[in-house]
């Protein structure tokens, strides 16, 4: 992020930026809020071009390339997902966007924990083991994304032979577990 566009605050000892876009959480803790669907960064430095798919250092804010968005483009729900403008000096960054759902599904481990903000409702999740969604609401859903990845519905995945974005990590299937909601 670039942090001359920004106002700055302490936080846990050290100045960091503080967009219009963050919530403080009661017990002080900052995280992009749940809240809003898209979030337009600012940032120092261009997105590296070998990947399709990045975030911001501070609030692990999603990029995504228009080489691999615009092969899903059509599964965002615009009443969930929002595409913010990345831009750097002032000028936007052509080709990238930033995605961001609201309140959205979060990702569960049979060994994590998830914290989640009574304000704006973002989840902060601790992975460890199987990973699984339970929350109802992604039955059916072509699309997801949160703090730990965008998720394409399997069969829409395989019957499109939709590729994994350059520079994320090799996909999983990730199931819905109603038991454990």
């Amino acid at each position: 992020m670039d942090r001359s566009s920004y106002v700055e605050t302490l936080f846990d000892g050290r100045s960091v930026p503080l967009p219009e876009w963050v919530c403080t959480a009661p017990d002080g803790g900052l995280h992009k809020n749940g809240g809003l669907l898209a979030l337009d960064v600012d940032i120092a430095e261009a997105p590296n071009t070998r990947d399709e798919l990045n975030w911001t250092c501070e609030y692990v804010v999603k990029l995504v390339a228009h080489s691999w968005l615009d092969e899903i483009r059509d599964l965002i729900d615009e009443e969930r997902i929002g595409l913010g403008v990345l831009r750097q000096n002032g000028e936007v960054v052509s080709g990238w966007s930033t995605i961001h759902e609201r309140r959205p599904p979060v990702l569960l481990a049979t060994e994590g924990h998830v914290k989640t903000c009574p304000i704006c409702g973002h989840s902060y999740t601790v992975l460890h083991g199987r990973e699984y969604f339970a929350d109802p609401e992604v039955i059916g859903r072509p699309l997801i994304v949160n703090s730990n990845g965008v998720f394409v519905r399997e069969d829409i995945a395989r019957s499109r032979n939709l590729r994994t974005p350059r520079g994320a990590f090799e996909p999983g299937v990730i199931e819905f577990e109603a038991t454990r909601f």
